[in-house]
């Protein structure tokens, strides 16, 4: 009995105190770390380097807490040093908490979304043990002379490299912080190097043709695609993308152009039929149905030919031809409901 030592009631109590409180940091630490990461916001080189604060901050406060009970018997002097430094650590990471939370808060914004170019001067990456972090330094746009440097994401690009050209998507904030959504190398640019160097570059042409649609500059991506279908009238498959770009944007005479020139190498029943649409919504019924015809002959298995079909039908007057068009629709598709209430309607 005389051999056994017990821990004092007031250390058992305190150890379990220093147990919550440092669970409760650690998950306050981690959370922020991914709102850092993840809410990144330009302007202030102190959010770049908040992260390393708080990490520096956190290994510090563990060692703190170890050191405390490993002294528990020392001089009064250390203890209270000791509990000082502890004091300000927590502090710290309440802090560090603190502006996360604001950077979350900022994040809430649905403020539509605007791109800005530039390049990376520099990256450099900062191993912390648990955590590591990457820095990029980028050069400055809207007239802003300064360089600026910001956490990396594992949301940007995985290509990223120091003097590449860059495309920075940002929105502006609750708080009126400009959010960081994400960095992606500046294709276009990467695109015209490209041609510069083979001007025949049939991935080049293709990309650019893609990324003018995406945009919606449509001027652009059809002069693009011109280039490309001169060059490779076989291979120019990005056409049927910029052509339902065109669609969904209701430039229908401007689709039909690209797929007439796609069904001249490839007169399949998808490029058929999505030309009979498009000629179609443009008002030339006429030509939209000769197109439509043959897709069908293709494959007298798909409803969707026959259902706009009856459509043309209908608009140029041959009302029972419309009609037998919408019965093979319900033939070949039974719950094909638009296709009852069209034939309802002729019936009335």
């Amino acid at each position: 009995m005389s051999g056994t030592v017990q821990t004092p009631p007031k250390t058992q109590s305190l150890i379990f105190s220093y147990v919550r409180t440092s669970g409760v940091l650690f998950s306050l630490f981690l959370w922020a770390n991914h709102i850092f990461l993840n809410y990144r916001v330009s302007g202030n080189i102190i959010f770049a380097f908040m992260p390393i604060i708080g990490s520096i901050t956190m290994y510090l406060w563990v060692i703190l807490v170890a050191d405390e009970f490993l002294l528990l018997e020392s001089s009064e002097r250390i203890s209270r040093i000791i509990k000082n430094l502890k004091h300000l650590c927590f502090g710290i990471i309440i802090f560090y908490g603190a502006v996360a939370l604001a950077l979350w808060v900022n994040g809430m914004s649905h403020s539509p979304s605007v791109s800005k170019k530039t390049k990376i001067v520099s990256l450099s990456d900062i191993n912390m043990g648990l955590q590591s972090y990457s820095h990029l330094t980028i050069g400055s746009w809207d007239g802003d002379a300064n360089p600026r440097t910001i956490l990396s994401s594992d949301k940007d690009d995985p290509g990223l490299h120091a003097g590449g050209d860059i495309e920075i998507i940002l929105n502006e904030g609750t708080l009126s912080l400009q959010r960081i959504i994400g960095i992606k190398q500046d294709t276009e640019k990467f695109y015209m190097k490209m041609l510069n160097a083979d001007p025949d570059s049939k991935v080049a042409l293709a990309g650019l043709v893609e990324i003018f649609s995406k945009k919606k500059d449509f001027g652009k991506a059809l002069e693009w695609f011109d280039q490309l279908y001169d060059k490779y009238p076989a291979e120019a498959d990005i056409g049927q993308d910029l052509a339902a770009r065109l669609f969904d944007s209701r430039n229908y005479g401007q689709a039909a152009e690209v797929l007439r020139k796609l069904v001249e190498t490839k007169r399949d029943y998808e490029v058929l039929y999505l030309l009979g649409q498009a000629l179609a919504r443009a008002g030339k019924k006429d030509e939209a149905e000769k197109y439509l015809e043959e897709a069908k002959q293709l494959d007298p298995t798909d409803f969707r030919a026959f259902h706009l079909l009856g459509y043309v039908y209908r608009d140029t007057g041959r009302k029972e031809e419309a009609k037998e068009a919408w019965n093979r629709v319900l033939e070949l598709n039974p719950n094909f409901a638009q296709a009852e209430k069209n034939i309802g309607s002729l019936e009335k």
